[in-house]
Order: C-alpha cells, then sequence, then structure tokens
C-alpha cells in the first residue's frame, strides 16, 4: 500500500484540541517495496540532554545505535497527544510480539511540550495510563528554557491557547541508529503494522553495516 506523502516544510499544524488534517506526513514510501532507499535520510537527528520521568538526565549521545521512535506530547493534553500515546502503545505491543525490543535496539521517546506541569512525578502517572514500559519507553521534561531549545530544534513548537490547551505540530519521528531522521509520521500515518515495518528496515540496515 502506498502512504502519499509531502516534503516536511509542507507539514501542517495541528491543533491539540482541534482536527488532524489528512494531508500531513513526509518522505514517500510504499510498503511493497523492500528497498531500504524508500526510507530516505531526511537529516541529522537534533542533540539533547534532558530529564527523565525517573528525574535521571538521558542524553542524545546516550542513545547511539538505537532505533528511536520519538513524539512531543503534553499530559494534560485532551486533542491529539492522548492518541498519539495510545498508538505508540499498540506499536510497543507489536514490536514486543516480534521480539524487537529483546536486544535493547529499540527505544521510544515522548518529549514533553509542556515542562512546568509535567513533572517527572506527572509523567511517570501518565505513563502507567498507556502501559509504558520504562524499559524501553522513556518520558522525558526538563527547565522551561531548556525543553524549548529541544523541541525548536526538532521543528516543533507550542503556542499557549485557551483553557490550558497547546497549539501544535502532530509529528513522531523515526531516528536510524546513525542518529538521522528518516521518516515523520502523522497520526493519519502512525499505523502500527507500517512503524513495524519501518523500524524492522532501520534494524536490518544498522545489522548490515555493521558487517
Amino acid at each position: 500500500m502506498m502512504r502519499h506523502r509531502f516534503l516536511a516544510n509542507l507539514l501542517v499544524p495541528t491543533l491539540c484540541v482541534g482536527t488532524l488534517l489528512p494531508t500531513l506526513g513526509v518522505a514517500g514510501s510504499d510498503h511493497q517495496n523492500s528497498d531500504p532507499s524508500r526510507l530516505a535520510v531526511i537529516k541529522p537527528a537534533p542533540d539533547f540532554t534532558l530529564t527523565t520521568q525517573d528525574g535521571s538526565k538521558l542524553c542524545s549521545s546516550d542513545l547511539k545505535g538505537n532505533v528511536l521512535l520519538v513524539s512531543f506530547i503534553f499530559t494534560t493534553c485532551n486533542g491529539t497527544c492522548p492518541a498519539t500515546t495510545h498508538r505508540m502503545s499498540q506499536i510497543q505491543e507489536e514490536l514486543k510480539k516480534r521480539n524487537l525490543f529483546q536486544d535493547g535496539r529499540v527505544r521510544f521517546l515522548s518529549i514533553s511540550l509542556d515542562p512546568v506541569r509535567d513533572t517527572p512525578e506527572v509523567l511517570r502517572g501518565y505513563m502507567k495510563l498507556y502501559d509504558a514500559d520504562p524499559s524501553h519507553w522513556t518520558f522525558l521534561t526538563g527547565p522551561p528554557d531548556q525543553v524549548a531549545g529541544v523541541v525548536k530544534s526538532w521543528g516543533m513548537w507550542a503556542k499557549p491557547v485557551p483553557n490550558g490547551q497547546l497549539d501544535h505540530p502532530s509529528r513522531i519521528f523515526l531516528v536510524d541508529a546513525l542518529g538521522r531522521i528518516r521518516e515523520i509520521y502523522n497520526l493519519n500515518f502512525l499505523k502500527p503494522k507500517w512503524v513495524v515495518e519501518d523500524v524492522e528496515l532501520l534494524l536490518k540496515e544498522a545489522s548490515s553495516e555493521k558487517h
């Protein structure tokens, strides 16, 4: 099945409390095609140092050699964030079924867009709502200025709107073992089967590069 995608600069901002537009997406790919080039290199993933749900520091350099699925959410969101995290939970379960977490080469990251409210304690509670396994899924926060810099470096943003919500794009990033962004999903394209196939492809690429 062909996934019709567009260039990253055509990504349309999505209001957290609004309706997700179906035209978002990047990097066309055909899942009938096993050619690794179907996941083109988009750009290097930005570096970061943030605080985990356990209060420890995590640097992007600590994740070298891992395939990453990176989302940007906030815990009081009543729009796309719960749906995104739920979908990632489904992807987590599918990866577990295929034993793709077994060697520690796949990691999930969820970075808060609201670090003032999303303390490590709050993030730990949020993780439990979605059965997020901390052995491979980390939620991240930090000082507001630091988080804002990370959010901007990934091409994301968040603007306050009435009733405590945030206007922000819906984007989930797939990063290969060399630290390069290879896909940017929106919620419409964040289908467990497709994402697992993409993760498997990047794991195969990483294995072949070692030999």
